[in-house]
């Protein structure tokens, strides 16, 4: 099984609040044909991601749903890999495993060798408790246009401003 491996500094709730793991400089249409992203811990950058595991360790399993410009800065060529369920996972060393490459996104074609998904138990992302949606937006892909209704739209519009949904009125004239 292929997949999207990535060592990242940011932490479970962080990954969740945001819809996926992004800032990374990827092939988008690679990744858009795998199934999985892989989240693996790197601590050596301090705590602005909010850590939660072991250094090294695969903590973090999502299916992806889409590759976007990343939400924090649209005008860079780095990319969010979003997903919209994901499973919690503890592969201590996983990195390590992997060869400990500086390249901080990996690919594989073995995934079945460290995980088994099928054993998995899979939850969505959801909104915050408040009511806010993740700060990702969700779709299958950059490149192809697809129709939304006026609910995607505001939840969409919601978390790029980071306002809540009711904060976002949509008027169609036509």
């Amino acid at each position: 099984m292929k997949a999207v491996v990535v060592f990242t500094n940011r932490g479970l709730g962080r990954l969740l609040d945001e819809g996926g793991s992004q800032a990374w400089k990827l092939d988008p249409e690679r990744v858009r044909k795998l199934t999985y992203v892989v989240c693996v811990q790197n601590r050596d950058d301090g705590d602005w991601g909010r850590p939660t595991h072991d250094q090294g360790e695969g903590f973090l399993i999502g299916k992806i749903s889409g590759v976007d410009l990343n939400t924090e800065d649209r005008e860079s060529d780095r990319y969010i890999i979003q997903f919209n369920e994901y499973a919690e996972i503890s592969v201590p060393k996983f990195w390590k495993k992997l060869g400990g490459l500086r390249n901080p996104v990996r690919y594989i074609d073995d995934l079945e060798r460290y995980i088994d998904v099928n054993g998995l138990q899979w939850k969505p992302v959801r909104s915050h408790p408040d009511g806010e949606p993740p700060r990702a937006t969700f779709r299958p892909s950059a490149t192809e246009p697809r129709g939304m209704d006026i609910a995607e739209a505001k939840k969409a519009l919601a978390a790029f401003y980071r306002v809540p949904v009711t904060a976002v009125e949509i008027v169609i004239r036509g």
